[in-house]
């Protein structure tokens, strides 16, 4: 294996590995609120991803400072696989102090903002890394990464309930840990950089001002959050409590929906090394927000099935499209538009979950779900004007100095 090939696997099985340590905390869920092991409650539970949020949020929006600060996007990557691990052990950890009075609520709070700054670090380094391996196909590259991350969060369940199997349900965190040190060892002896940071311009990797175009791709993926937020942590809610499937349906649903949004960025990543993007990405707001529109009208469960599936098809690839579409705007501060994409994402999400949760009695989900169809016609007005106003020729690497505002 090449020195390229290893950085290839070392990036985009960091991203599968990340995937799980993401996912194994909503995975282990239903063991953590039951009664025979954490015994959380609901409320306790929602507040544990409080921690993860305002981590990622705070990570990815230094990450590229710390480029700068630890001496390279390899250090970067290397602090979030160090979180993921801290998180993971954590979780194992929690099991030694359940019943003893918060102490273990208190070690998975740790934990979830471990795997949040983890998060924070990890994904910006590697969609930079990504973007930068593949520039002359990053919409696929980019892309490509999130389909094994998505892969990992598909995974993490599976691997959990082999090990509550087995009965020693902390084995999974374990497992994970240990492969994300092997990663972090195969990676000490790389030469992995990304090609800007061989120039001269690595100080202003941290501190270059970004465009005003580029804040205009974060307010677009801030609002894709809201919206996969939404979809994801609200549908099978609204389908129990609403539209009158049962518990067994509306998870079925849920699983549909995460299904197609992996499904649909492998099938992009394809699409996109032959075929232009930029069709893709005007249409598939309106295709949201028509979801948006039609979930609470249908009735019945198959249809139900096929507007999620509809609705996970089209955000499947937006985000890891907004991020190398912007990257290559401004590819000198390629690691600060990861960085940058990666908070706006995580700001939605964590604006979907309080804005929802607080409308949710008083207005109604369906109403709510129909009035979500605003974000994306809102994302589909600023796509329109982000493609009309492009650029015919992107700036080249060597002029940040033209780069900034």
């Amino acid at each position: 294996m090449t020195s390229r090939q290893k950085i290839i696997a070392a990036v985009y099985l960091s991203g599968f590995l990340q995937g799980i340590a993401l996912i194994m905390f909503p995975a282990a869920g239903p063991l953590l609120t039951n009664p025979d092991y954490h015994n959380l409650t609901a409320g306790q539970f929602g507040l544990l991803f409080t921690p993860q949020i305002i981590a990622a949020i705070i990570a990815s929006a230094l990450a590229a400072r710390c480029v700068r600060w630890f001496g390279g996007m390899k250090q970067v990557l290397l602090a979030g696989l160090l979180a993921d691990v801290l998180a993971m052990s954590l979780l194992a950890l929690s099991n030694w102090f359940i019943g003893v009075d918060s102490l273990a609520f208190i070690l998975l709070l740790l934990a979830t903002g471990a795997v949040g700054a983890g998060f924070g670090f990890a994904v910006s380094a590697l969609n930079a890394f990504a973007f930068d391996l593949f520039r002359d196909k990053a919409d696929a590259a980019v892309t490509g990464l999130h389909v094994l991350t998505g892969l990992g969060q598909v995974g993490a369940a599976l691997i959990l309930g082999v090990f509550v199997g087995l009965g020693f349900w902390w084995g999974a965190p374990v497992v994970v840990g240990v492969a994300l040190v092997l990663m972090m060892v195969f990676q000490l002896g790389l030469d992995l950089k990304l090609s800007a940071e061989s120039r001269p311009m690595i100080g202003s990797m941290g501190g270059g001002r970004l465009p005003g175009r580029i804040w205009l791709y974060a307010v677009v993926v801030f609002l894709y959050g809201i919206c996969e937020g939404t979809f994801g942590n609200w549908s099978p809610i609204y389908l129990e409590q609403d539209a009158g499937l049962t518990m067994g349906q509306a998870a079925l649903a849920l699983s549909v929906f995460w299904g197609a949004v992996t499904v649909g960025r492998a099938l992009f990543a394809l699409i996109a090394l032959r075929f232009n993007s930029q069709p893709f990405y005007l249409v598939a707001p309106w295709v949201v927000g028509a979801a948006f529109v039609a979930l609470p009208v249908v009735s019945g469960f198959g249809s139900h099935i096929v507007i999620l599936a509809v609705a996970g098809l089209a955000l499947s690839f937006f985000f890891p499209l907004s991020v190398s579409l912007a990257s290559a705007e401004v590819p000198a501060l390629a690691a600060t538009v990861s960085g940058t994409m990666v908070a706006a994402i995580m700001l939605g999400t964590g604006f979907s979950a309080n804005v929802v949760g607080l409308l949710s009695e008083p207005v109604g989900l369906a109403t709510i779900f129909q009035f979500s169809s605003l974000y994306a016609f809102a994302m589909a007005g600023i796509v329109f004007y982000l493609a009309l106003t492009k650029r015919p020729l992107m700036l080249s690497d060597e002029e940040p100095e033209q780069l900034t505002i």
